[in-house]
């Protein structure tokens, strides 16, 4: 079992997993799967990994850089975490995309056509183009 965590710390040390993640990697190795729970539950207990805080700090990085929810949910659920992103939180991203990548005249026909090419829903889109063009007058 110490081949097993010294493993999964040397891992959690280049960056943070979800549990999950760490599961996978450990049973990769060839761990067995009371080495594999034994590890992981030595990690919850240090406190090494939590996988709330960071879902939370993987969804609030996605929507700093204007990721759709459909991007953001696809990303975690290859991790084998599941979320859901709330319709406030689509439109915080949406408007983070328009105002630090969005080049181009200020039309909202463009506006539209951006913004459904990274996976917006189309509530967001009509929502986030028309506060986007109303705040640019």
């Amino acid at each position: 079992m110490e081949k097993a965590k010294s493993y999964a710390l040397k891992l959690l040390a280049k960056k943070d997993y979800f549990e999950s993640e760490i599961r996978r990697k450990l049973s990769q190795k060839g761990f067995s799967e009371e080495e594999i729970e034994e590890t992981v539950i030595y990690l919850k207990n240090q406190h090494l990994i939590n996988d709330d805080k960071l879902l939370e700090r993987v969804k609030e990085k996605a929507i700093e850089k204007g990721k759709s929810s459909t991007y953001i949910k696809r990303k975690l659920f290859s991790k084998g975490v599941s979320i859901e992103i709330s319709y406030e939180e689509e439109l915080k991203s949406a408007m983070n995309l328009l105002k630090n990548k969005y080049i181009g005249e200020k039309r909202f026909y463009d506006i539209v056509k951006f913004l459904k090419n990274r996976g917006f829903s189309y509530s967001v889109i009509q929502e986030a183009a028309n506060k986007f063009l109303d705040e640019e007058e």
